[in-house]
């Protein structure tokens, strides 16, 4: 069953302002969300350099 995805964003993401869901799925007791994150890049866990996508 397809759900709306803006009623998980709601539920399941409720205060995370970092993420865009995207598509969520439900079916045989279990929930798929598909969501992305809205930043451009992140500094690296080791050496703190920014890195983006482009």
């Amino acid at each position: 069953m397809q759900t709306d995805a803006s009623f998980w964003d709601s539920l399941v993401f409720a205060g995370i302002d970092e993420v865009d869901v995207e598509a969520a799925t439900a079916a045989f007791g279990t929930v798929e969300v598909a969501a992305r994150g809205r930043a451009t890049g992140s500094a690296g866990p080791d050496c703190g350099r920014f890195s983006d996508a482009s």
